[in-house]
């Protein structure tokens, strides 16, 4: 059930009506104003973080995250970010150079090596196209209005 949760998590966590602080119980999720399948993914995370096997967890805390949080930071069920970055230099250690490693410009690398590129150039002002123009002033719009709705709920609560 986690990684059903855990994959829709990571689609959005702002959909429209989505609570910005954590639920207090079934009533406050029947309360909501988001989609049916949201609720049930805020639903399951409320029971996951009743039930006496999880409930030490502190799962109901993460429930306006769809359990999101939980589920990427616990170091009991996940892995954690220095666990990720061995596995990546272990791996490109495990590659086999003809001359040894070298950064894009021939120069060997070392453990202390800390490469940075970074290339800026104008790309442009503007939309190319109406359309594009029309989108990006349709999201805006959205966004501003998620924003006060957002507001509004915080208010009211």
């Amino acid at each position: 059930m986690a990684n059903y949760i855990a994959k829709y998590a990571t689609k959005t966590i702002d959909a429209p009506g989505l609570p910005h602080r954590p639920v207090n119980g079934p009533g406050a999720i029947v309360a909501l104003r988001c989609g049916a399948h949201y609720k049930r993914l805020i639903s399951v995370c409320w029971e996951l973080g009743k039930h006496p096997a999880t409930a030490q967890l502190g799962l109901n805390r993460w429930t306006h995250m769809l359990g999101y949080h939980f589920l990427t930071k616990s170091q009991r069920y996940s892995t954690t970010f220095t666990g990720l970055r061995q596995s990546r230099i272990t791996y490109r250690r495990a590659q086999r150079y003809p001359d040894g490693e070298k950064d894009p410009w021939g120069r060997e690398i070392r453990e202390q090596t800390v490469l940075v590129i970074s290339a800026w150039h104008y790309a442009g002002t503007g939309h190319l196209t109406t359309a594009e123009g029309q989108l990006a002033l349709a999201a805006a719009a959205r966004a501003r209005d998620h924003d006060r709705i957002a507001r509004e709920e915080a208010w009211m609560t």
